[in-house]
């Protein structure tokens, strides 16, 4: 027919079938042309990593017999790299010899490989001059925290460059023309760059250092990290918080370990019958049988206020810094010893109680001798 309509064509079918033929075909022929070669390097990859694994078990061997035991961790991470860098190295020197496409690639990559070597012993030598001069110079952790994250970054800078022109790849055309993505991306990440600009002044202004015991907003802990963005804390149930740097700098710090010693207060009430040096005596005595208070400074125990119901003492005691973390728990045991052994002297902790005096309330006159067992009040006007 002469209106008929070809459905296939209107459909597209015709054309997607002939995009798959050619696409198989494609593929055969790619089979055909590198599919020994593909399966020769398979066996060389399988041959290389045997070969490797033998090599591997063999040094680290000899490493346990001859190397002493504390030089022993380093020398097999050293080991480790060197080994799978080389079977890295020889895989894809092997692939380019196959391939004749990667072919003028075989040479970058050995370069490559001798290049990343040196980076890794050079970045062990900057790690052990970093670790002498802070050593040196008396700088504490967080500085030489600082600066190993610093020399990091210029570290790792300079081997993707020289890594790229290897390949012909020069970065610092690319890195001008990023310059305004890297001003767009700015104004979109405020934040980062402030808890970064925090850090670096928390790093330098050091408030705190790792393993000082400080209070932080809500937040009480050892600080076991120090970063560029964020500032990481202990608790004392053993939990770990990343507080960011831009809210650290923010806030008011104390901390608890940066002056030795820590001095505690624990409040105890007592009644006013009570006299006060009695009081000391039986209290003092609490304090110094405690085996984490101090003898020196020597405890105190001092009046603090006259409550309403009340005389307020306070038990003023030092602990050392190594029993900074387990504070709370002292005063805790502190207030129980002292209730024990006030209520064993005969003397009596008040508590807050009320007298209610009732005047003029006669509604309730017929009600009261009821609940006292008494008789009713006749009313007025009765026989």
């Amino acid at each position: 027919m002469a209106n008929a309509v070809d459905t296939s064509r209107l459909l597209g079918v015709d054309t997607i079938s002939g995009i798959v033929r050619g696409a198989w075909n494609e593929a055969v022929q790619a089979a055909l042309q590198y599919g020994p070669t593909l399966v020769v390097a398979l066996a060389l990859v399988v041959l290389y990593s045997l070969v490797f694994w033998g090599m591997s078990r063999l040094l680290h061997g000899m490493v346990k017999r001859m190397v002493p035991p504390d030089a022993r961790p380093l020398t097999h991470r050293i080991l480790r790299t060197v080994l799978r860098l080389t079977l890295v190295m020889l895989v894809l020197v092997s692939l380019s010899a196959l391939f004749v496409p990667l072919a003028p690639y075989g040479p970058a990559v050995f370069r490559v490989y001798a290049l990343l070597l040196l980076l890794y012993v050079g970045w062990g030598l900057i790690q052990r001059f970093v670790s002498q001069q802070t050593e040196r110079w008396g700088l504490d952790a967080s500085l030489e925290l600082l600066l190993r994250n610093v020399v990091q970054a210029v570290w790792a800078v300079v081997g993707l460059y020289l890594i790229f022109q290897q390949f012909g790849v020069n970065l610092l055309p690319i890195l001008g023309g990023l310059g305004v993505v890297g001003l767009a991306v700015g104004f979109a990440a405020q934040d980062i760059l402030a808890n970064l600009i925090s850090g670096v002044t928390l790093l330098l202004d050091r408030p705190f250092r790792i393993g000082d015991w400080i209070r932080v907003k809500d937040q009480e802990g050892q600080v076991s990290g120090l970063t560029l963005r964020t500032t990481r804390i202990r608790t004392r149930d053993n939990e770990f918080v990343s507080i960011p740097n831009k809210e650290v700098a923010g806030a008011v710090v104390v901390n608890l370990s940066a002056g030795g010693p820590l001095r505690l207060n624990v409040l105890i009430g007592v009644e006013y019958k009570e006299r006060v040096e009695d009081v000391r005596r039986v209290l003092l005595g609490v304090l110094a049988q405690h085996p984490r208070v101090e003898p020196e400074p020597a405890p105190l125990v001092l009046v603090r206020e006259l409550n309403s119901s009340s005389v307020d003492v306070i038990m003023r005691f030092w602990v050392s810094e190594a029993n900074i973390a387990s504070y709370p728990v002292v005063t805790m045991q502190i207030t129980e010893a002292a209730k024990e052994a006030l209520q064993a002297s005969g003397m009596d902790i008040p508590f807050p109680h009320l007298q209610l005096h009732i005047d003029g309330a006669k509604g309730l006159e017929a009600l009261l001798p009821a609940a006292l067992g008494r008789p009713a009040m006749p009313e007025r006007g009765e026989p």
